[in-house]
C-alpha cells in the first residue's frame, strides 16, 4: 500500500511539473491553451498535495501503532473470594476454602505467567506469626511454565483456608508475566487477610488496628530450620500439618513398558445428580482401638492410617478406586461401608526430631494433621467416568473435626 501511494506521489509531481513547462510554451503561443494548462498544472498540484499529505498521515498511523503494541501492558489484576456453591437449588457461600483468580483485563495476552501463595498464619493471642505455608497454582510444577492467559480471561485457583478465632491469616500472592511481543517481564504482588471467615483486600484491612502490626510481623519472619515433617507434609498452622493423599494426574505403567495416563479426575459435584453415585465421607474411629487414627514407624518414615464411613446416597453403585485402574469396593445405593487409607510421612531434611517423641505427641493430642482425603471412584454404569470426592478434616487420636 505505501509502495503504490509513493509511486503515485512521485508520478504527479513529475506530471505537475510537465503542465507547468507546458504552460510556459503556450503562454507564447496560444492563449486558450494556456488556460488549459494551468488549470491542468493546478489539478495535478492539489493531487500531489493531497498525496503528500495521507502519505505523511499513513507513517504517522503507522508509528502510532507501533509504540502502542510496545506501550500496551497486560492487565493483570488478583482477588480472592469464598466460591459460591449450589446446594438443593440454594446458592451459598462456601467458606471452607478461598479461591483465588488471577485476572487479565487487557487487549493482549500474558505468557510464561507463573504465581505462587505464601500464607502466613498469625496468632493474634500469642502476637506472632506461627506457620508460613508456601502453595503453587495449579498447573505451575516449574518456575517457568509457558502458562498463557488470554485477553479478557481468568485462572481460577482454591487454596488452604486457615480459620479459627486467634488466627488472622495473610495471603500473599506473587505473579510474574511476560508481553509477547517484547518478552518483557512484569510482576504483581498482592496481599489478602482472612479472619473469622471474612476475606479482606490489603486496601480493606488497612483499617484494621492489627493490620501494621502483622505486616511488620510478615516482614521480619524468619522461618526455623526445624519446620516439621516437610516432605509429604505441609504445616498449616501451629501443630497442624496438611497432607494431600493422591496425585491430581494418574498414571499407570503397562507391562509392555507403555504408560497409560487417566488424567485429572472431576470433582464430584456438591448437589446429589440424577444416575451418578454421590458419596459422604465421615470419619469414623478404628473399632479395637477406638482412636480417629493409628501411628507406627516403619524405617525413616511414620505411617499414620485413618478410616471413613463411606455412604452412597446416589441412585446407582459406586465403584471405588485408589489409584483410578483397579477396583478396591463397590459400594450399593444406600449402603454405608468404611474404608481406611495409610499416609506416609516423611521428616524434612533439616528435621531432627525422633520419631518416637512425634508419635507421642500425636497421642497426647498436642499435634493434629489436617488431611484432605481423596476418594476415587467410578459410577458402575459408565466405567469411563471417573469422579473425585475430597473431605478435609483436623485429626487427632481422640478427635476428627
Amino acid at each position: 500500500m505505501k509502495h503504490i501511494a509513493d509511486s503515485i506521489l512521485y508520478l504527479s509531481g513529475f506530471v505537475s511539473t510537465v503542465f507547468f513547462v507546458l504552460c510556459g510554451i503556450s503562454y507564447s503561443s496560444n492563449k486558450n491553451w494556456f488556460i488549459w494548462t494551468l488549470f491542468g498544472g493546478l489539478v495535478f498540484g492539489l493531487l500531489t498535495g493531497f498525496l503528500i499529505w495521507q502519505n505523511e498521515i499513513w507513517k504517522g498511523q503507522k508509528n502510532i501503532a507501533a509504540l502502542a503494541r510496545n506501550d500496551i501492558e497486560p492487565k493483570i489484576s488478583c482477588l480472592m473470594e469464598y466460591p459460591i456453591k449450589v446446594e438443593n437449588e440454594k446458592p451459598y457461600r462456601n467458606t471452607k476454602n478461598p479461591s483465588i483468580f488471577i485476572k487479565n483485563s487487557g487487549p493482549i495476552a500474558a505468557v510464561s505467567l507463573s504465581a505462587t501463595v505464601d500464607i502466613y498464619v498469625y496468632n493474634t493471642k500469642e502476637k506472632k506469626i506461627s506457620e508460613l505455608i508456601k502453595t503453587g497454582f495449579k498447573g505451575f510444577d516449574h518456575a517457568m511454565s509457558t502458562k498463557e492467559l488470554e485477553p479478557f480471561s481468568d485462572i481460577e485457583h482454591s487454596t488452604i483456608g486457615i480459620d479459627g478465632k486467634d488466627i488472622i491469616s495473610v495471603y500473599s500472592i506473587s505473579v510474574n508475566y511476560y508481553r509477547k511481543s517484547d518478552m518483557k517481564l512484569f510482576n504483581l504482588n498482592e496481599l489478602f487477610f482472612t479472619h473469622n471467615k471474612t476475606i479482606y483486600s490489603d486496601l480493606e484491612f488497612k483499617n484494621d488496628d492489627r493490620y501494621q502490626i502483622v505486616v511488620d510481623k510478615i516482614k521480619s519472619f524468619v522461618p526455623p530450620d526445624n519446620k516439621g515433617n516437610e516432605v509429604n507434609v505441609t504445616a498449616a498452622a501451629e501443630h497442624t500439618w496438611f497432607m494431600e493423599t493422591s496425585p491430581s494426574i494418574l498414571k499407570r505403567k503397562n507391562e509392555d513398558g507403555s504408560i497409560t495416563i487417566i488424567g485429572q479426575p472431576e470433582n464430584q459435584k456438591d448437589s446429589i445428580t440424577r444416575g451418578l453415585p454421590h458419596l459422604i465421607l465421615t470419619p469414623s474411629t478404628f473399632k479395637e482401638s477406638g482412636f480417629y487414627l493409628e501411628a507406627e514407624i516403619e524405617g525413616e518414615h511414620i505411617n499414620v492410617k485413618v478410616k471413613f464411613e463411606v455412604k452412597n446416597v446416589g441412585s446407582v453403585a459406586a465403584v471405588v478406586t485408589e489409584d483410578g485402574f483397579n477396583p478396591v469396593v463397590e459400594i450399593e445405593p444406600g449402603q454405608n461401608k468404611y474404608y481406611s487409607n495409610t499416609l506416609k510421612i516423611a521428616r524434612g531434611p533439616n528435621n531432627t526430631i525422633p520419631l518416637n517423641e512425634f508419635i507421642e505427641l500425636l497421642d497426647t493430642g498436642k499435634e493434629s494433621l489436617n488431611i484432605s482425603f481423596n476418594l476415587l471412584y467410578r459410577p458402575k454404569n459408565d466405567d469411563s467416568k471417573l469422579f473425585k470426592v475430597t473431605t478435609n478434616n483436623e485429626f487427632s487420636k481422640n478427635n476428627a473435626k
